[in-house]
């Protein structure tokens, strides 16, 4: 049977005319940003509440350690950008795409995911537990020793990302697609590969993690 190919999440939409530039300093709690770009800036440490950030680009900008709160992102792009260490709790993302970001030790606890795209992301030891998303795809990411615990990826697409101790454990993965990733060590049981979508060559991998021998059975001479 021939499985359909996993739709690429939704891209972000923005205005035609362009979008204006914004700078840190006028960043304030229980706000709202619209059609613009944010370049270079240095929000490391910055704390924000209940700010929506919609039509928006972030390039070349340091989130590193910033702890953030029922933050709303609709139609954003992060570019070249530092989120290592920062906590966004409770943040909600819709039609996001990160590039060649930095994602070390993120911590985005119960967020709300819809059309999300990471794209050669550095993402190791990031947790991602009781995520809720639909349509995320991961791509050419490492990912390793993040933590899914108890996050809802049902049709997430992990293609050619590093796993290595990843943990899975009672995460939703059903209809989810980790071919070309490398499964060596993630941490993944019987429920949740439960209609995950893997290549012939992963098998041996998924065997050794759900502690399954392989081994041929020896040939008798006559």
């Amino acid at each position: 049977m021939t499985l359909d190919a996993p739709k690429p999440p939704a891209a972000p939409k923005f205005p035609r005319g362009g979008l204006l530039p914004m700078t840190a300093k006028h960043l304030e709690d229980e706000s709202v940003y619209r059609g613009r770009v944010l370049e270079g800036a240095d929000l490391s440490g910055r704390t924000l509440h209940a700010v929506t950030f919609e039509q928006v680009v972030f390039r070349r900008v340091n989130f590193s350690r910033a702890a953030w709160s029922h933050v709303r992102f609709v139609d954003a792009r992060f570019e070249d950008s530092d989120l290592s260490a920062a906590c966004w709790s409770e943040a909600s993302l819709e039609r996001v795409q990160f590039s060649d970001c930095r994602l070390m030790g993120l911590h985005l606890p119960a967020a709300r995911l819809r059309h999300v795209r990471l794209t050669r992301v550095q993402a190791r030891l990031s947790l991602w537990e009781r995520a809720d998303t639909r349509n995320l795809w991961a791509e050419e990411s490492d990912f390793g020793e993040a933590t899914f615990l108890e996050a809802k990826l049902p049709g997430a697409v992990f293609r050619g990302c590093r796993l290595p101790r990843t943990d899975f454990q009672r995460a939703d993965l059903d209809g989810a697609d980790l071919r070309a990733s490398e499964l060596a060590g993630t941490r993944l049981g019987l429920r949740e590969v439960a209609g995950v979508t893997v290549e012939p060559v992963q098998l041996l991998d998924l065997a050794g993690l759900l502690g399954v021998r392989v081994q041929e059975l020896p040939v008798v001479a006559d």
